[in-house]
């Protein structure tokens, strides 16, 4: 069964023709959204963005424990607010993500115990402990860098799954999800976009950052779609009209290029000047891309797969009423922790927050679209794909609610 945990209601639909249709459970509505709209966007046309962000911080300051709703289920949540330079708009976001959840979805099913830490390796310790003694059944993680073998370690013998927000898997164990998003998985999923489309002869364009570990990400990303790329090359290569590779990659009808710099334009350019691009070729991008890149001529009709919420969503709009900000994909990763643990609550009971049920190969369907966890722990997101258009952005396709 597919939890559904977004607060909008549009029908399910399919990109790929195994994807299963999700059956839907509904978890609330908003009301009285359209009455308070006004009077926020005067406060956001009057103030300058530093002025609302600092009023918000002087009316609402950060302090190292907080409780959430008041229900039986207890979550955790480890965030690094309190970082001796002040919160990141990402922590900010995470956390602000999640209380607008608690306060919408869930304030009679979940209390969300909330560690606000410093970021420091004693800190996540000492609130992994404490959340560990109040008995919660899952630890949410937003720092960044710290080793995540940390906090189970403080939570001792208290074995609950944890919820890393990173996107990168690696080294961890069957009770560990990382539930953020990147540019390799913006990039897969756009390759599945263009394969899906009819575009099977791909080339794969890859930055000069890429890591190690994120070409073996990627790799896997693209085999388990059974894509096979004629070519993966650095953006930086030549293409010189011999040599081995000039065989295979003639009529190629689409490219993926993950990075945006004038050094991976500078490639796309070369396959073009060379004649190895078919005339209507597409080119997929990804969530590297900066916004300048949009602006450029040589990236014009590019197709980008992006995670997070659609702009008009209802969880958007209770965002911004609540907090005189957009939200953004970080916002809806931390609505989605808690959408995730309700939705587990109200289809299993109060301890149905455990790894088999969020394992569950049918997905979930929350405020950043349709995501579910693979065997190594690491999350699959259904994204939107937006056309570059006139320096912008414009949807045309929107998140599949369904994989």
């Amino acid at each position: 069964m597919i939890i559904s945990l977004a607060l909008c209601a549009a029908a399910p639909r399919k990109r790929v023709a195994t994807r299963l249709l999700l059956a839907v459970l509904s978890i609330m509505t908003f009301a009285g959204l359209a009455g308070c709209q006004g009077a926020t966007q005067d406060v956001l046309d009057l103030e300058s963005p530093q002025a609302r962000e600092a009023r918000r911080a002087a009316a609402h300051p950060a302090v190292p424990q907080e409780t959430l709703g008041n229900g039986p289920t207890r979550v955790g949540l480890i965030t690094a607010i309190m970082a001796p330079g002040g919160p990141s708009r990402r922590e900010r976001d995470i956390r602000d993500g999640a209380a607008l959840a608690v306060h919408e979805l869930a304030s009679t099913d979940l209390s969300l115990l909330v560690e606000n830490t410093d970021g420091s390796q004693e800190q996540m310790r000492d609130a992994a402990k404490l959340l560990g003694e109040q008995g919660v059944k899952l630890v949410a993680v937003s720092v960044a860098n710290e080793p995540v073998g940390l906090v189970r370690d403080a939570l001792g013998t208290h074995h609950v799954p944890l919820l890393i927000l990173r996107a990168d898997a690696s080294g961890s164990s069957p009770d560990t999800f990382y539930f953020t998003s990147d540019r390799v998985d913006s990039a897969v999923e756009g390759a599945s976009y263009a394969v899906a489309s009819g575009r099977a002869h791909l080339i794969v364009l890859t930055p000069s950052d890429l890591t190690a570990r994120e070409r073996q990400r990627l790799d896997r990303g693209l085999s388990s779609y059974n894509i096979k790329p004629v070519l993966v090359e650095t953006s930086t290569a030549t293409f010189a009209g011999e040599g081995a590779s000039a065989a295979k990659i003639n009529d190629i009808d689409a490219v993926l290029l993950i990075g945006a710099t004038d050094g991976d334009v500078g490639g796309l350019s070369r396959l073009r000047a060379n004649g190895y691009l078919k005339p209507n070729a597409a080119v997929i991008g990804s969530s590297n891309w900066a916004s300048a890149g949009y602006k450029r001529p040589e990236l014009a009709g590019s197709k980008l797969c992006l995670f997070g919420p659609e702009g008009g969503s209802r969880m958007t709009k209770a965002y911004l009423q609540r907090y005189e900000r957009t939200a953004g994909e970080d916002a809806a990763y931390g609505f989605d922790i808690i959408a995730l643990t309700a939705g587990l609550v109200r289809a299993h009971g109060p301890d149905g927050i455990t790894v088999k049920n969020i394992r569950s190969p049918s997905g979930f369907l929350g405020a950043a679209a349709a995501f579910r966890f693979e065997a190594d722990g690491s999350v699959r997101r259904t994204c939107s794909i937006y056309d570059v258009q006139s320096g912008g952005l414009k949807l045309i396709d929107p998140a599949p609610r369904s994989f």
